[in-house]
């Protein structure tokens, strides 16, 4: 009998070997060039997010390639890796590129710095003139036109493709004369001839208009139009189009033009009759934040013989009335919901939205004009810079807004000045995180939403410090009074929202991101090189703080203190290819009205929006969906008002996140259609100054409504007095709910 044989124990499966190439499409494979070692290609991808030849969708984003994963893989691209959560793209390389990546990694050996040396070296090639543009560097070439008349000079502006050897060489070596060596002559414009021949003839057809007083202007239009690279025919159209403007300004012949061309965006400078007529002196203040140019801005205003201030927030107008009256300059303030005259007032202190472009004035101020970049707002700035009718106009901005405010200016046949502020205190990035635990009197702590700001003050709170908070919710008698509260030192920390970020001059000596990522009202996204500069710049204080502080709280998100390490260093950009955006005046509503007899208002703003778009290299329209969605609903329940007062009612700042606020915009404004009266603010009998703190909150944007309708509609809303009383009664109670130690967070609400 054969001996029983024992079984063997059950044997796992193996596992299968791990890819010599790990890719996300395996197909991709077949792509690398011959010889590829896997060690090599391990050494691209641990380096992809820095290496310069490595490609992401965005970089395709002006529609030539268009700009996604699928575009990529036509174009013969190795995935390197795929898009991930936080923003995080996915990542390519053209094979041809990946012995130029190598070769890269031979000469910068991946560091912790790989990323931040790559990023200085592109900002050098930027400084020379070079960009890249989907998978071509180009570079930009200024040539000086010479014109017959009066030796007129133009420095003309286009771009040319570059190779790309001596580019990835400077990458490696940093090697500047090198590259420039390589590079050459930059070529001639291949249109001198035929374009300089254009240029005088438009020149000469001015000329023949006799106006030799009007012609200085037409030469820094022309100039505008020549500094945005553009095809030729394109540049030759946008030159005969100033030319244009500039003839409609001298024969002032704009209302007899066809619909089209009386509402052009060519001609929105030319639309400011007041200031046209003025020969302004510009001057640009320029500099970061606690650099003095609002101070010496401030000083100019209070010697004018009479001016405005005009301010991003109505919190900034309430400080610049006080900071002139302070002065002993009588102002008068004119924000959207009120109008509080000063007697023997020379100054008004207003809101940008309230910019007065009839009345000739002697000084102007317009602060933190880089908020024409912004989406919703940005279109006040580009009416005040170009409308307002001051002999001097100051502008205050980051530097980093400069171009595109000079290119507006130009437009407007004016060529600014410009100051330059220097920071009087550095802010230094801290080595390490700090805990909410060892925060110090002085503190600034910053979170991005009501919520978090609210729960950051109960946690800090808790630890026996005394906390300030800054929200955009609040009011701004109650802002004011919170950033009193830190200043003169009766809350240790203040906790506060991207608000502070906004021209508030307080004492903080370090600022701390709890996080840094924000909600814009579609998605979390990491904040922007600006956001972070105009926040960290708060920190430090001429004559109180010799040196500010930035970092991030130890609770925040792990990769916090790694992004704030990458976007401090980095300089703020204006938006590629910037138009200034422009929103509909009451010109343009009654002409498109009247042209096409059209008496919808929606209607009109969708041919304002849609069917005037025209090929104009520097205006665009401004976001103007809000606007639309009121104009649907005035049309429907208030179609009986005249239209004008309808457009009134569209440019209201209705929150319409609030339902209820949204529900009684319209009954008020049905009720004034249907009787002439508003009728009752029944929010006077919902809330009262012992209400929770977010009803307390809403019914305040109520009393901001109804005051500002009553503003522009004062025989129909009425009831002032009732309800600037309830308004002060809800800031005080907000501000004493603040000043407890109840717990606050749990307020719903994204704000």
């Amino acid at each position: 009998m054969n001996p029983e044989v024992p079984s063997s124990p059950a044997l796992k499966p193996a596992k299968p070997p791990a890819p010599a190439f790990p890719l996300p499409q395996p197909s991709h494979a077949a792509r690398f060039p011959a010889g590829l070692a896997p060690e090599d290609w391990a050494r691209i991808r641990q380096a992809a997010h820095a290496l310069p030849q490595v490609l992401v969708p965005a970089d395709f984003d002006d529609g030539s390639h268009g700009g996604s994963d699928e575009a990529l893989d036509r174009m013969g691209c190795i995935q390197i890796s795929r898009a991930a959560g936080g923003g995080r793209p996915s990542r390519w390389i053209l094979p041809a590129h990946i012995p130029v990546a190598l070769a890269q990694l031979e000469a910068t050996p991946q560091t912790n710095t790989l990323r931040t040396q790559m990023l200085q070296r592109l900002h050098q090639l930027e400084s020379l003139g070079l960009r890249r543009e989907g998978l071509v560097f180009t570079r930009l070439c200024v040539h000086a036109l010479l014109l017959a008349h009066e030796g007129w000079r133009i420095d003309l502006s286009h771009r040319v493709p570059v190779p790309e050897e001596p580019v990835w060489a400077f990458f490696r070596d940093a090697d500047a004369a090198a590259l420039r060596q390589a590079l050459g002559q930059a070529p001639e414009y291949s249109y001198t001839a035929e374009l300089t021949l254009h240029l005088n003839h438009l020149v000469a057809r001015s000329e023949a208009m006799g106006d030799a007083s009007q012609l200085a202007s037409l030469l820094p239009r022309l100039q505008a139009e020549c500094s945005v690279p553009m095809p030729y025919e394109d540049l030759k159209a946008a030159l005969t189009r100033a030319q244009d403007r500039w003839e409609q300004q001298v024969e002032e012949q704009s209302t007899l033009a066809s619909l089209g061309r009386e509402l052009a965006f060519q001609g929105y400078p030319d639309s400011f009759d007041a200031a046209r007529k003025l020969g302004r002196k510009v001057t640009l203040y320029l500099g970061p934040p606690n650099s003095g140019k609002t101070y010496s801005a401030f000083e100019r205003l209070a010697q004018a013989l009479d001016g405005a201030y005009l301010a991003p927030l109505r919190l900034l107008a309430l400080e610049g009335r006080d900071r002139l009256v302070g002065r002993g300059v009588p102002c008068s303030l004119l924000t959207g919901e009120e109008n509080v005259p000063a007697a023997n007032s020379r100054v008004v202190s207003s809101t940008i939205e309230m910019v007065n472009t009839r009345d000739e004035i002697d000084v102007a101020v317009i602060d933190e004009a880089q908020m024409i970049f912004d989406d919703s707002r940005g279109w006040a700035w580009t009416q005040a810079i170009v409308g307002v009718p001051a002999r001097e106009l100051i502008i205050i901005a980051s530097a980093y807004a400069a171009p595109a405010i000079e290119r507006l200016l130009l437009l407007c046949g004016e060529k600014p000045e410009k100051r330059i502020f220097e920071r009087k205190q550095q802010v230094q990035l801290m080595p390490a995180p700090v805990p909410m635990s060892h925060l110090h009197a002085g503190d600034a702590v910053v979170a991005f939403s009501r919520r978090d700001v609210l729960m950051l003050r109960d946690q800090i709170g808790q630890s026996g410090r005394s906390v300030s908070v800054i929200y955009g919710a609040l009011p701004p008698e109650v802002r004011r009074r919170e950033a009193e509260r830190f200043a003169v030192g009766a809350a240790d920390v203040l906790v506060a929202t991207d608000a502070i970020g906004m021209g508030l001059n307080l004492p903080i000596r370090r600022v701390l991101f709890s996080t840094l990522t924000k909600y814009d009202g579609v998605a979390d996204r990491e904040l922007s090189v600006g956001e972070v500069h105009q926040i960290a710049g708060r920190a430090g204080r001429y004559g109180l703080h010799d040196e500010g502080f930035v970092s991030v709280l130890k609770e925040a998100e792990a990769d916090a203190m790694k992004t704030l390490r990458e976007l401090l260093p980095k300089e703020p950009r204006a938006p590629r290819d910037f138009k200034c955006p422009v929103a509909p005046n009451w010109r343009h509503v009654q002409t498109i009205s009247q042209r096409l007899g059209v008496g919808s208002l929606q209607q009109v703003l969708n041919v304002f929006m849609q069917q005037l778009r025209l090929d104009d290299a520097h205006f665009e329209v401004a976001e103007l969906e809000q606007m639309l969605g009121l104009a649907e609903m005035l049309d429907r329940c208030a179609g009986s008002l005249p239209l004008q007062e309808r457009f009134r009612y569209a440019q209201a700042p209705v929150d319409d996140r609030l339902p209820q606020v949204v529900e009684q915009f319209q009954a008020w404004a049905t009720s004034h259609a249907r009787t002439g009266k508003a009728g009752t603010p029944w929010f006077l009998d919902d809330v009262d100054e012992h209400s929770r703190l977010d009803r307390m909150e809403q019914a305040l944007r109520q009393c901001t409504l109804w005051l500002w309708l009553d503003l522009r509609f004062p025989e129909v809303f009425g009831h002032v007095e009732a309800v600037v009383d309830l308004r002060s009664r809800l800031n005080d109670g907000i501000e004493r709910q603040l000043k407890g130690k109840k717990p606050l967070w749990q307020t719903r609400g994204r704000r």
